[in-house]
């Protein structure tokens, strides 16, 4: 492993608070707590002449970024309590904190931090703590001079109406002129505008993707005759060679389990048959496949593979189709990016996207750097939470305005192992460009959460395999400590102490495994008897957690089941009900108006809108909503 990739364990106090560096924090590992620590330090000016900012800082220069309303307020709360206690700290002179009371030993004038902590104290509310859109939109606002953003910008959630309106605007200009045959083709790929938004969708907003099709160059009509050109001199050098592929094959080295005396010449025959039509859409025989050059060529363990012109030609086919769909969704997201930000200009309307697109299309053309420049003044130092959730243009953001900036502070925290939100953007590949480029790495080395026998199990899990991660060059899994106390906690059944992590295998019958259906209807039966089983001892009190000499009874809200699927969550949730045990699937993500509630509500309304009509007045009076 080079150097570059050793991460030194982080003393909150020694932590060296300018320059750009990477925090790896591992779950419970006291993330939250160490940008408090931080940012106490920042606001009294405290370390060394190697580690301390260059000037003491106020709540409103130190930006602190995350991912989520719900998360910039708990870290809101949780750096408030900090100063809190730090500043009750300094007025009496005493703490045992692990954080506040070297700060109390370190910093002689107690008064004047008391001072600078109850300023801050009151400040909170304009502490710059942001998700990484509320910062965007700051800086366009506050920088509209720089950054060439409007001032009065409308900002919109959900542009999703706008969307469909441009598709369907798309769908009119180059679907509504064409021929039949050709709009047929079209509405296979595409019932309908909402189909193809639903293909296209993700790709309108955000940074520009790299599309690895180039779009039409010409018009759609253009193309299609191109590629019926091109199907038709494919089907024509076939017939032309026909009569010599069977004797090709069979003379080689093929495999002749593969290319047996039966399958050849029925292959060979549905072939032909494709190919004396005319062409008149995109349909291809399944069997032409077989006669990929690099098929026959797989499928020759021995001897001289066949090779033959039609072969290769059958290769550039299906290698590199001849369709509509690949060049019409380049254009399609091409034209309808423009379209939709046309939109969006004329009514001053701006979307999460947009925001991040914009500060950094500003960033790009700020040639004089004065944007960064002003970012930079207004915040000496950015900490940028849930740092591996991170997007490739958020990355570029936040870099281009720190990076080679070492009297400033970017410190990005985050664990690679909990990169989870892939399906809106983040990507794990920023990830690695970012420790790759900073070289100073820190990690939290102690687990502050489990019990000393689940860090230990996760320890050993990930440490057995030679490569638990398939990028261990650029995300390593670092073994953490228990904490002093963790020693002490655990849990019983029946009076033993029961493991961190067991192993559930279902035996085969008879030798052979369990059907899918089966093995989760059997797997949901066994957890919920288990869970089962725990409660009742737990109610006779022979299963609870203990804590020392403290001992805690195991209730039904302490106990969690993951699953992969939804139907895996209904299975459990139904085994459960059987078991009596009341559970919730915390992942619904059924329609509130699909259920039970939401009819009976319904036949009520509709009862209140035609009080003439006896039918729906009974269908109401019988409803759940009344008693």
């Amino acid at each position: 492993m080079d150097n570059v990739n050793v991460a030194n364990t982080l003393q909150p106090m020694t932590f060296p608070l300018h320059g750009a560096r990477l925090i790896e924090a591992s779950a419970g590992t006291g993330k939250t707590f160490t940008i408090a620590s931080l940012y106490l330090r920042l606001l009294l000016g405290h370390g060394s002449d190697a580690s301390r900012h260059a000037q003491e800082l106020t709540v409103e220069q130190i930006l602190v970024v995350t991912f989520t309303e719900a998360a910039t307020a708990e870290l809101r709360d949780r750096i408030r309590a900090r100063i809190h206690d730090a500043r009750l700290a300094f007025s009496r002179g005493v703490s045992k904190d692990p954080v506040i009371a070297p700060l109390l030993a370190e910093i002689p004038d107690h008064k004047a931090a008391a001072a600078i902590l109850l300023n801050a104290e009151r400040q909170m509310d304009e502490a710059a703590i942001y998700t990484i859109h509320g910062f965007c939109q700051r800086m366009l606002t506050q920088n509209a001079f720089e950054s060439g953003s409007r001032f009065n910008n409308e900002f919109i959630t959900d542009e999703a109406p706008l969307k469909q309106l441009v598709v369907a605007d798309y769908w009119r200009r180059n679907f509504y002129h064409l021929p039949h045959g050709l709009a047929s083709e079209v509405r296979q790929l595409w019932a309908s505008p909402a189909a193809l938004l639903k293909d296209i969708g993700n790709s309108l907003t955000g940074a520009p993707v790299r599309l690895s099709v180039p779009p039409l160059s010409a018009s759609l009509e253009q193309l299609h005759a191109d590629n019926m050109t091109r199907i038709d001199a494919m089907k024509a050098l076939w017939r032309e060679h026909a009569g010599d592929l069977e004797a090709v094959i069979a003379g080689s080295g093929v495999n002749k389990r593969s290319y047996t005396k039966k399958s050849l010449p029925a292959w060979l025959a549905e072939v032909s048959q494709w190919a004396a039509l005319p062409t008149e859409d995109y349909t291809l025989p399944d069997k032409l496949e077989r006669f990929h050059q690099q098929v026959l060529i797989e499928k020759t363990p021995k001897g001289e593979p066949p090779v033959h012109a039609v072969f290769e030609a059958v290769a550039d086919l299906l290698d590199n189709p001849a369709n509509l769909r690949d060049p019409l969704i380049a254009h399609a997201i091409e034209a309808c990016r423009v379209l939709l930000a046309q939109a969006k200009a004329r009514k001053g309307w701006l979307s999460f996207d947009d925001l991040l697109t914009q500060l950094s299309a500003a960033i790009d053309h700020d040639q004089d750097g004065l944007l960064t420049s002003r970012i930079r003044s207004q915040y000496p130092v950015a900490m940028i939470d849930e740092f591996q959730d991170t997007d490739p243009l958020q990355y570029s953001i936040f870099s281009q305005i720190y990076q080679e900036q070492p009297e400033c502070g970017l410190f990005m925290i985050g664990d690679p192992k909990q990169a989870i939100y892939a399906f809106r953007g983040a990507d794990i590949f920023t990830y690695i460009q970012a420790r790759r480029q900073v070289t100073d790495h820190y990690t939290l080395d102690t687990n502050w959460r489990s019990t000393a026998d689940m860090v230990a199990s996760v320890n050993t899990i990930f440490q057995t395999p030679d490569s638990p991660f398939i990028y261990d060059q650029d995300i390593t899994f670092l073994p953490v400590n228990h904490s002093p106390k963790a020693a002490d906690r655990s849990w019983h059944l029946e009076q033993q102490r029961q493991p961190a992590l067991t192993f559930w295998l279902q035996e085969a019958e008879a030798g052979k495994p369990l059907p899918k259906g089966s093995y989760q209807d059997a797997m949901a039966t066994a957890t919920a008897a288990q869970i089962q089983h725990i409660l009742t001892a737990s109610q006779q009190g022979a299963a609870y957690f203990a804590d020392g000499d403290e001992h805690h009874a195991i209730e039904a809200g302490n106990i969690a089941v993951l699953v992969r699927t939804g139907s895996e969550g209904k299975l459990i949730k139904h085994a459960l009900a059987e078991q009596g045990i009341a559970s919730v699937y915390l992942s619904n993500r059924d329609s509130v108006f699909s259920s039970a509630e939401a009819a009976d509500v319904q036949r009520l309304l509709q009862a209140v809108l035609t009080p003439e009509d006896e039918r729906a007045l009974r269908a109401a009076l019988a409803s759940s909503c009344l008693p």
